[in-house]
């Protein structure tokens, strides 16, 4: 990264107002993986993919609801609203497209995973279509996945 010269004046960005806490998110994604072939999650299961205790989880499912994000349902099932629903939709999708890049670039899965998890709460929305688009570039071409290839290699070299 380059450092301003010293006539320069320094422009620092505003740091980005989130609406949503990246816990919240996060609830959010793992509600929806649960849901992707089911119509309703289990508390103890957000729990468990969530590393949260039954009870906090329970909490936050109750606040949750309160946000308009889920539907508490009996006998500790949680469903999705569909402004839930699109949240953790946007969510995901940036988790898959950043996980999708960092291991492309040679980052083992575990990592990238992880970091992807830790990245998707503060990236744009228009950074991640334009991230897409180049994940979607390099894939649709021989030469580019070659010259990716190559680029893994020389880093794995180190």
């Amino acid at each position: 990264m380059a450092m301003p010269n010293e006539k320069e004046s320094l422009k620092f960005p505003k740091p980005r107002v989130r609406e949503l806490t990246e816990t919240t998110e996060n609830y959010l994604k793992r509600i929806l993986w649960l849901t992707a072939d089911k119509e309703y999650a289990k508390v103890s299961e957000i729990a468990d993919l969530m590393g949260r205790s039954l009870s906090s989880t329970t909490e936050a499912m109750r606040r949750l609801e309160e946000q308009g994000f889920v539907v508490y349902l009996r006998q500790g099932r949680i469903k999705l609203t569909e402004k839930g629903r699109q949240i953790a939709t946007n969510v995901n999708d940036a988790y898959q497209v950043l996980a999708d890049l960092l291991t492309m670039l040679g980052i083992d899965d575990d990592l990238a995973n992880e970091d992807a998890c830790s990245m998707e709460h503060a990236i744009s929305k228009r950074t991640i279509e334009t991230l897409s688009k180049f994940v979607d570039y390099i894939n649709s071409d021989p030469v580019n996945r070659a010259l990716i290839e190559k680029f893994r290699m020389q880093v794995s070299e180190r």
